[in-house]
């Protein structure tokens, strides 16, 4: 028999010297599982009993003839595909079950960990090439979509933890050397396949600056921003957040016009409302504000708004965003347009206001709370809040 290669990372194909016996296009079915578990565990004989587990985890009605029955098929296939000794394939003896170790085959599964064996363990000049190597050769998760096949979660867990060692200490190399580009490569590979690999996050950021691609930085960092939100309830990593400020801080040339300058920055359309920013932002307003407090004696209040379930705890995702964008909506429409506002964490906004007393603060924070009330028409979820004067930063 020619060379058997199978793909298993990024997706699923088979083939047989020149023939392709399954594609990009294939369907998806136990006949394939079968196959990926003998590749993947070929060094080693597998027990009826063990395949008949992680194929029908919920059981089925005749495990032994239904194991029989997927075999037959796999050969089958095979077989109408013009492949010779296609029966060779698969041994069976004694309910014991293995891919043939005597037939010519090559997984990218086990490329990929040869090629991560050799890098991690090698020192001096030749480190980076050889984690270059390995995360070239690993081209997605294991399997992806075949996330009912319980056993291959552990596999492609395995598999993207010896990814990770590879591509981290690469993507610190590219990054101290300010080779912007190929981290930008590396980066962008990482979080399309887990968008919520932090450190990729931050290295595809600082590329992005390295390249001056701010407006592509900054949209990049709404994108992650809105994505920990609604699919996790989390805010973005310290690590990202920490790269906010720079990626504003760069987003203008240098400019002596100053009637262009006050074009820039001015607001566009009819300011209403208070002021809504990121939490970075919403940090520096804090210290500039507490130290004109200081010298003025303006009265400056700090308040919190939390929403919970009726339990206490965080409210279930989708009804989470959805309270969490009319709460944005009531604070932005409900305070005057001096005062700030910024989302917090996901279940959670702050809030900076102008006025002379706490009374007169908890006056402002209870109109939020009666038209947040009142206008959402969701069930369960609870608003919560607090006010407290800012502290005044003297000196």
């Amino acid at each position: 028999m020619e060379l058997i290669k199978m793909q298993m990372l990024g997706g699923f194909a088979v083939s047989v010297g020149e023939v392709e016996i399954c594609g990009p296009d294939c369907r998806k079915g136990q006949l394939w599982s079968l196959l990926q578990y003998l590749v993947t565990f070929r060094h080693r004989e597998i027990p009826a009993s063990e395949l008949q587990a992680a194929l029908w985890p919920k059981g089925t009605g005749n495990p032994s003839n239904a194991l029989k029955n997927l075999v037959y098929r796999v050969r089958t296939t095979f077989e109408d595909a013009g492949i010779s000794d296609a029966k060779q394939l698969i041994l069976c003896k004694r309910g014991v079950y293995r891919f043939n170790g005597a037939l010519p085959l090559e997984a990218d599964t086990e490329l990929f960990e040869a090629a991560a064996a050799q890098a991690l363990r090698a020192e001096g000049p030749q480190r980076i090439p050889l984690l270059k190597r390995a995360a070239i050769l690993y081209s997605g998760d294991y399997l992806p979509g075949e996330e009912r096949q319980s056993w291959a979660a552990a596999v492609r867990e395995d598999l993207h933890g010896k990814y990770a060692a590879c591509a981290l200490p690469l993507m610190e190399y590219l990054d101290g050397t300010q080779n912007w580009s190929a981290l930008l490569q590396l980066a962008s590979h990482s979080t399309d396949i887990d968008p919520f690999d932090a450190p990729a996050s931050y290295y595809q950021l600082r590329a992005l600056l390295g390249l001056e691609m701010q407006p592509k930085a900054l949209e990049y960092y709404n994108y992650l921003q809105n994505l920990y939100y609604r699919e996790r309830g989390e805010s973005l990593p310290e690590q990202v957040r920490g790269l906010y400020l720079d990626i504003i801080r760069h987003m203008n040339n240098i400019e002596i016009d100053i009637a262009k300058i006050k074009q820039d920055i001015s607001e566009k359309g009819e300011a209403r409302g208070a002021f809504l920013c990121e939490y970075e932002i919403f940090k520096e307003l804090y210290r500039v504000e507490a130290r004109a407090a200081a010298r003025t004696g303006q009265k400056m209040f700090l308040g919190l708004l939390t929403l919970t379930d009726e339990e206490g705890s965080a409210p279930a995702g989708r009804a989470r965003n959805r309270a969490m964008d009319h709460l944005e909506k009531t604070l932005v429409l409900s305070l005057r347009r001096g005062d700030v506002v910024a989302r917090f964490s996901a279940t959670q906004y702050v809030a900076l206001m102008a006025t002379r007393t706490y009374e007169n603060g908890l006056k402002v924070i209870g109109r939020v709370e009666r038209r947040f009330r009142a206008e959402y028409r969701g069930r369960g979820v609870r608003l919560a809040t607090t006010l407290q004067p800012i502290d005044v930063t003297e000196g």
